[in-house]
């Protein structure tokens, strides 16, 4: 059996989880109730994006590639698969979709990029003896919805799905 399979599945099921605990009721609230909300939105995006990430090895597993705990992108599951001699419909798919910047999956990219930049900011008192900075919520807060996240969820298991049952016969 791939041992990325039961990984995947997991991830994608404590995203699934963290969507649950969202109160859709509460959109437009502030302080801890809003960070809350959207603590739970961007796990649940890490969660898909580990769960993508251990994708592409389970991808590069059930064609036999040897080492697939290496593979990190959809690059370097295409070399993989280069170097072994297979081009698989489901990394070509893979790659189609990270390049179509309107597809669910380079989005979901793009949002993980964008919690990751780190913007920088000025102390508020430079002279104080503890640097206090500003935490600007900007526009993750609207643009992380359950909703959106949900969509892509549903989207990958789709996509997931359908690979692994063109897969079964490799």
């Amino acid at each position: 059996m791939n041992p990325f399979l039961p990984a995947v599945n997991q991830k994608l099921y404590f995203c699934d989880l963290l969507l649950q605990q969202v109160d859709r009721n509460l959109t437009h609230v502030v302080g801890p109730a809003a960070n809350l909300q959207l603590a739970l939105c961007q796990s649940a995006l890490f969660q898909l994006e580990v769960a993508y990430r251990l994708y592409l090895r389970e991808v590069a597993t059930t064609y036999r590639h040897r080492a697939a705990e290496s593979i990190s992108s959809v690059e370097g599951l295409i070399a993989a698969m280069e170097s072994i001699d297979q081009s698989p419909s489901e990394a070509e798919e893979l790659a189609n979709l990270e390049a179509d910047k309107g597809s669910w999956l380079a989005n979901l990219l793009n949002a993980r990029d964008r919690l990751l930049a780190v913007q920088p900011q000025e102390a508020a008192n430079a002279a104080s003896p503890i640097a206090v900075v500003q935490i600007e919520q900007g526009e993750d807060r609207d643009e992380l919805s359950v909703d959106l996240l949900s969509g892509w969820l549903e989207a990958f298991r789709s996509l997931i799905e359908r690979h692994r049952e063109h897969m079964i016969e490799c």
